[in-house]
């Protein structure tokens, strides 16, 4: 179960990612918050790739995991581009609930979709039930997230289309890593799909012209953006490790790391003076019971 722990540390270090992407977010533009926190994950991705010895392994890749990794690094710009457009004009209890959720919900139905003998551990009707009434949890804290009033921004529904958009892209890297890419170390996966991002997400800055914000953009603003794409880079890396043991379970993986939001949102209350404490435990309510019922259909 070594699988589990990786999926602890992912928790803590998407946490203090999504903290730190929401105080960059404002002072930058979404192009070029993901120019520059790509660029500090390459370099922070190579560095654990040397520090585990697997620098080696990242030219000694397959015609077919090179085509999975780029597909992977196309998906992740599409995830980032959009993540940064929505979450500049959401504020963070209401965003971290909602990626959370939605994350979650696309996931696992991917998963139960193309793996569904594994997150239901054989296919039993019991946990097959558990699973679906968990998605439907997960389901009703998404709708919940983007209706109720008290929580959303006025400009609710720009947002929720690219939080959407930016989910569902998420969702289908966990799929293809799970299950194209889980033969290779978590690390050299991470490099080369950070390496990508960067390229596309840099290469769309020269042609949006915002590659002039990059050059000119405050300290202050640099150190969130480096901060968090460290948390990032030991994200991804954790979790794709957590992925990568042949006995993980995705959905437990996913529940786990999708934890984060409820760390975001005691956050948001004991140091963003949130007023919407009873919606946001709801949310948590809701969330954690589709969480709990999504790990139990692979366990028992």
């Amino acid at each position: 179960m070594e699988y589990i722990l990786f999926a602890f540390l992912a928790l803590l270090a998407s946490s203090g990612n999504t903290i730190f992407n929401k105080l960059g977010a404002n002072k930058a533009s979404a192009i070029t918050n993901a120019v520059l926190k790509s660029f500090f994950m390459v370099i922070a991705c190579f560095f654990i790739c040397l520090a585990l010895g697997h620098v080696p392994t990242l030219y000694s890749l397959s015609k077919e995991q090179w085509l999975w990794l780029s597909l992977v690094g196309v998906l992740m710009a599409v995830d980032w581009l959009f993540y940064f457009l929505a979450i500049k004009r959401s504020h963070l209890e209401a965003f971290a609930p909602f990626c959370s959720a939605g994350t979650l919900f696309f996931a696992n139905t991917l998963f139960i979709i193309f793996t569904y003998a594994l997150v239901t551990n054989g296919g039993k009707s019991t946990n097959v039930a558990l699973y679906f009434v968990g998605l439907a949890l997960l389901l009703a804290a998404l709708i919940y997230t983007v209706f109720n009033k008290k929580i959303n921004p006025k400009a609710k529904t720009l947002w929720v289309i690219f939080a959407l958009v930016s989910v569902i892209a998420f969702a289908f890297v966990l799929l293809i890593v799970k299950t194209k890419l889980s033969d290779l170390p978590s690390d050299v996966v991470s490099f080369h799909q950070t390496s990508i991002l960067f390229v596309i997400m840099l290469i769309t800055s020269l042609f949006t012209r915002s590659i002039k914000e990059v050059v000119t953009i405050k300290w202050k603003v640099l150190l969130f953006i480096f901060i968090g794409a460290v948390f990032n880079a030991l994200m991804v890396v954790m979790k794709y490790t957590a992925f990568s043991y042949a006995n993980s379970i995705p959905a437990i993986v996913n529940v786990i790391v999708g934890l984060d939001f409820v760390i975001v949102s005691l956050a948001t209350v004991l140091f963003l003076k949130s007023k919407n404490k009873l919606q946001l435990l709801l949310i948590i309510i809701l969330v954690s019971a589709g969480m709990i019922l999504n790990t139990l259909a692979g366990l028992i």
